[in-house]
């Protein structure tokens, strides 16, 4: 019999996967370079990429190959040393504060429960909503932290170019929105498994034409 839904990403399934794409920039490929290496579909990649499925054994033997590495190393990103990288202010702000407004909370929510995390996250982030800079400088773990708190893939703070991810993302938070104005206090969204982004509008939408919850 297979195995159902087991709910949310961990940590360190969200990790490992953060830590395959750290890998691919460090070493100068593409996704299609990667996935060309490894033997991988688009398709196939993105579906482990965006959390609707985990990747196996196999897969990090393949990806560990193609990156050069071992395959202790890909799958041990608390080993890894952190990263700080240089992000587009504009575009991840916004994604930020999209994060936030999805949860009805304030940006001060967010900064509590970094500063509970740690409170160098908590002042990253606040550097990061008030800069006016075309770019800042940001330790990894901080949008990591934000993206755990918001339960979204960290790709969509991390590599806001990637069109597959940011489609998904931004449908679950549709619905997270229509769910909460009909009443709704909270979704499993990866209960949702393979669900497109269309499917994922379409019953917001239907939620949203109806009266909301009394």
């Amino acid at each position: 019999m297979g195995r159902g839904a087991v709910g949310p990403p961990s940590r360190y399934s969200r990790r490992v996967v953060a830590n395959v794409d750290r890998l691919r920039q460090a070493k100068g490929l593409t996704v299609g370079e990667l996935l060309t290496r490894a033997g991988m579909t688009k398709s196939y990649y993105q579906s482990r990429a965006g959390f609707s499925l985990p990747y196996n054994t196999n897969d990090l033997e393949a990806l560990a190959a193609a990156l050069g590495v071992s395959p202790e190393e890909l799958a041990n990103p608390e080993a890894a040393p952190r990263v700080e990288m240089r992000v587009q202010t504009a575009p991840v702000a916004a994604r930020v504060r999209r994060l936030i407004a999805s949860h009805g909370s304030r940006e001060a929510d967010l900064t509590a429960h970094l500063d509970g995390v740690d409170p160098a996250f908590a002042e990253s982030a606040r550097a990061l909503l008030a800069a006016t800079s075309n770019t800042v400088v940001l330790d990894e773990e901080v949008l990591k932290a934000i993206t755990d708190w918001a339960d979204v893939p960290v790709e969509y703070l991390i590599d806001h170019t990637d069109e597959a991810v940011t489609d998904r993302t931004e449908a679950e938070l549709e619905l997270r929105e229509a769910m909460r104005e009909a009443g709704a206090s909270s979704i499993q969204f990866r209960a949702l498994g393979e669900m497109s982004p269309d499917a994922l509008r379409a019953i917001a939408r239907s939620l949203r034409g109806r009266p909301p919850a009394t």
